[in-house]
């Protein structure tokens, strides 16, 4: 077994450090990783001992805008990338692009958190997903809501969130869709991209698991950038989620994740 490394432009789907220490509660303690290549153990499935039985692994998607890497993920799923399924859909929103492309592939669509007498506690959510859906991982999708510590704490190393920039640069709460990518572009850096990363109770603050970079050309607008780094995202979260899944995430005595693959 090997570990993607670095040199050259190195390979698509690579590991990184961690975003950043952060205040608060995280998603996970550190433990004994990975020594002199031997594999430490997988990330534990629902925060105990993975999906097991060869059965696919059972997903719970968050999001609030178009669904976008809902739909790359989907597709992942679909053309058998991925070892896992797609077991329901959350939102902040009633009605959103997300939700309507979950609707049309059938999937349960929820709502988190609740508004207006509508949706789910933050008790309630948990419940929902260890128990009626026994959801195995969560992906944050382009969802906007920081998410509760009540669900960190039931899926410690299970929650992974895309965010669209190179972290721990242009992260943190504010900084999302065009805001990112506007900030990028005025301040001036060379290069962006898309970042995998575990989601604790801050945002963007957990340790980063995989990530793509994009050059930031002379003359790109937010737009122009915007629309780059989403087709690295569409690539990137499918591989980081299918990794996860498979098991191929390995974690340092440090903290610090890693994806393995055949040598």
């Amino acid at each position: 077994m090997g570990a993607w490394g670095p040199g050259g432009r190195g390979p698509p789907f690579q590991a990184g450090p961690r975003a950043g220490a952060g205040a608060g509660g995280r998603c996970a303690p550190r433990v004994a990783g990975a020594r002199g290549g031997h594999r430490a153990p997988a990330s534990p499935a629902r925060g105990t001992g993975g999906s097991g039985g060869g059965q696919p692994a059972r997903l719970a998607v968050f999001v609030s805008g178009g669904g976008s890497n809902l739909r790359a993920l989907q597709d992942a799923v679909e053309r058998g990338r991925v070892a896992g399924e797609v077991a329901a859909v959350l939102s902040d929103k009633t009605e959103c692009g997300g939700v309507a492309f979950a609707r049309e592939q059938g999937i349960p669509t929820h709502v988190y958190p609740a508004a207006d007498g509508e949706g789910l506690s933050p008790e309630g959510l948990v419940e929902l997903l260890q128990g009626d859906l026994g959801v195995d991982f969560i992906v944050l999708a382009g969802y906007l809501k920081l998410i509760p510590p009540e669900l960190c704490r039931a899926y410690p190393r299970g929650i992974l969130n895309i965010h669209p920039a190179l972290l721990p640069a242009f992260g943190g709460k504010g900084f999302y869709g065009k805001r990112v990518h506007r900030a990028v572009v005025e301040s001036g850096a060379r290069f962006s991209g898309a970042t995998v990363h575990f989601v604790d109770e801050e945002y963007d603050r957990g340790p980063i698991l995989a990530q793509r970079a994009v050059e930031v050309r002379p003359h790109d607008s937010a737009d122009d950038l915007a629309a780059r780094v989403l087709q690295e995202e569409h690539r990137v979260l499918p591989e980081a989620v299918a990794a996860l899944c498979s098991g191929r995430v390995e974690w340092r005595e440090d903290g610090v994740p890693f994806i393995w693959r055949a040598s």
